[in-house]
């Protein structure tokens, strides 16, 4: 090993130090003061020192020359063993400095000398581990930084999914509230007109959120077909058969067992303002009365993607003018639930929308998106949340 040995005028080491140094095999490097042998220590080949503290009489420079030392001792990790004749505090110095008596036997100095030894490449060796550390850290940063850019712009992809809802459809205006829990979402829904007569809209929540669920429902979104053509004619396909015809394309991808889907998928006729929906394994729609009663609109049908061959029933209505439709996943009715205070009443979300249920759709999709934003689910989204509502308007 390297030592650093200060040899300053007015303290001396104990007799037999430099000797002591040779026959342990240290490679001994004197210098005559403490300026020196921080200067000798910045060249970074240093490895050990040995130093007395200056006495009480030394001038203010030789303190300070002193303390400069230890200080860069200190920042190159550097063991020393200081001869002083006064207790250090605690804290005082570095932990790497052990102070001593000046008075100590050579076989005393062997054994702290031995002890450096001991464990200079073991400092040397986590000193290692720790730079491949910070290596790593810095690599799994930049890594972590490309992700977040790429789920940023998987997001602005997704969003520009989602339809523009900002002009009604004929006699029928649609809204939403969107919120993922993430950057990407695994809840997607649409508004589209079919032709004159019809439009369609759909909420379908794939399993979990995240990029796995992003991407399933993208490729929902491609599977979801509400025609059939024929040449240039075109047959406008019931709910049951679009949920039947996207339940087998989510079979036939083999999905894992833990990965599933639940949908919703609504058609409504402008002339006679009929209504039908079908869904698999989803929350059941909210119809919005216009005299603001509250009721479900029920239909049977299991999860999506299990296996080919599934049947969904049809409910068929006829909405009056002011009349709301309302799909919604999962993850909303847990949010307006009041789970602070016990209260765990699944109809939570049904009166809120009951307090709503006069206001236009948009008012009162915004009224349920500050009503998510104050509950503790705005700070920590344990799922996506989406909500779609249709109303009908007046001739």
């Amino acid at each position: 090993m390297q030592v650093l040995v200060v040899e300053n005028s007015g303290s001396a080491l104990p007799a037999g130090t430099t000797d002591l140094l040779h026959s342990i095999g240290w490679r001994v490097n004197t210098v005559p003061n403490y300026a020196a042998a921080a200067q000798r220590a910045r060249t970074g080949d240093i490895e050990a020192a040995i130093l007395t503290e200056p006495p009480s009489f030394s001038p203010d420079s030789a303190r300070g020359d002193f303390e400069s030392l230890l200080r860069l001792l200190d920042s190159q990790r550097i063991a020393a063993v200081m001869l002083s004749d006064r207790a250090a505090a605690p804290g005082e110095h570095s932990a790497l400095i052990n102070v001593v008596d000046p008075h100590i036997s050579l076989a005393e100095l062997r054994g702290r000398l031995a002890m450096i030894e001991r464990y200079h490449g073991l400092l040397k060796r986590l000193e290692g581990e720790l730079r491949n550390m910070s290596r790593l850290s810095e690599r799994l940063h930049h890594h972590f930084r490309e992700v977040d850019e790429e789920l940023r712009l998987a997001a602005r992809l997704q969003r520009d999914f989602l339809p523009d809802l900002s002009k009604p459809f004929g006699n029928l205006k649609v809204a939403a509230v969107y919120r993922p829990a993430s950057w990407v979402s695994g809840d997607m829904f649409d508004a589209f007109r079919i032709d004159d007569d019809y439009t369609g809209v759909y909420v379908v929540d794939a399993v979990g959120h995240g990029m796995a669920a992003s991407l399933l429902t993208m490729f929902i979104k491609r599977a979801i077909v509400p025609t059939h053509r024929h040449g240039d004619q075109h047959t406008v396909l019931n709910p049951s058969q679009v949920m039947a015809a996207l339940n087998d394309a989510l079979a036939g991808q083999s999905l894992p067992n833990c990965q599933f889907v639940t949908a919703a998928y609504g058609l409504f006729h402008h002339p006679t303002r009929r209504f039908q929906f079908a869904r698999g394994g989803h929350p059941y729609p909210l119809l919005v009365a216009r005299d603001a009663t509250v009721s479900e609109l029920q239909a049977c049908g299991g999860l999506l993607g299990l296996a080919k061959g599934e049947e969904f029933s049809v409910h068929a209505t006829t909405l009056n003018p002011g009349d709301k439709v309302l799909f919604y996943t999962d993850g909303v009715e847990l949010c307006f639930q009041d789970a602070p205070t016990g209260d765990n009443d699944a109809r939570a979300f049904h009166r809120a929308v009951a307090s709503f249920a006069t206001l236009p759709i948009e008012e009162l999709m915004s009224r349920l998106e500050v009503q998510l934003s104050v509950g503790p689910s705005f700070a920590d989204p344990r799922d996506d949340l989406t909500i779609l509502g249709l109303e009908v308007l007046p001739h």
